[in-house]
This record gives structure tokens, C-alpha cells and sequence, in this order.
């Protein structure tokens, strides 16, 4: 039932040092909440985006833009893919929106 899920979150919001006190609240602010280390139902672009990686490292020329509505996993697969690039040895720059910044030059 969405009410339970719903009243579940506002829990969460409400008392985060009982339900989130083994998260990293700076983490969490990059990634968002994650349950697990799994990636729900981006494994084939996690594919295609360490294949342009590959390619790169390769001498070619890539770009790769990740889009999509909110909440449907952007920001964790770009985080899985950055996990990716640093154990590979790469350098990894990244930036995200923030809409309540959009104030703010630059606040990307």
C-alpha cells in the first residue's frame, strides 16, 4: 500500500538519526538513498557507457549523456559509472543540477 510506503518515508525524514544512523548524510546528498549496491534495471547503459569509456581510453572520441525524469536512477548510474572509471585508474569530473540552486551561477 503506497499510504505505508509514504508513511514509512516521512518516518525516515522525520527521525533520520534512528532510521538513517549508518548512512552518510554528505553521501546521500550526492547519491540520493540507495538500498544495497544494486543497480535496479540500468545494467544495459551501465554497459553502453563503460563500453564509450573503453573506447576512449582507446584514443577515440565519446560523449555520453545520461537523461531521463526524476527519480529513475540517473544519478546512480552515473555514481556506478564513476565507481567504475576510478578502480580503472580514470579521472573523474561530475556535476549535477540542483533545481533549488538555479538561483546560483554556476551551482552545478
Amino acid at each position: 500500500d503506497m499510504s505505508e510506503v509514504r508513511d514509512d518515508l516521512q518516518l525516515m525524514l522525520d527521525k533520520p538519526s534512528i532510521y538513517l544512523h549508518d548512512q552518510d548524510m554528505g553521501m546521500l546528498s550526492y547519491t540520493g538513498l540507495q538500498i544495497g549496491d544494486t543497480l535496479f534495471g540500468r545494467n544495459a547503459e551501465l554497459s553502453t557507457i563503460k563500453e564509450a569509456y573503453q573506447r576512449t581510453v582507446a584514443g577515440d572520441s565519446e560523449l555520453v549523456t545520461i537523461y531521463g525524469h526524476s527519480g529513475t536512477g540517473k544519478s546512480t548510474l552515473a555514481f556506478e559509472f564513476g565507481k567504475y572509471v576510478l578502480s580503472d585508474g580514470g579521472i573523474l569530473l561530475s556535476g549535477k543540477f540542483d533545481q533549488r540552486q538555479q538561483g546560483k551561477p554556476f551551482s552545478a
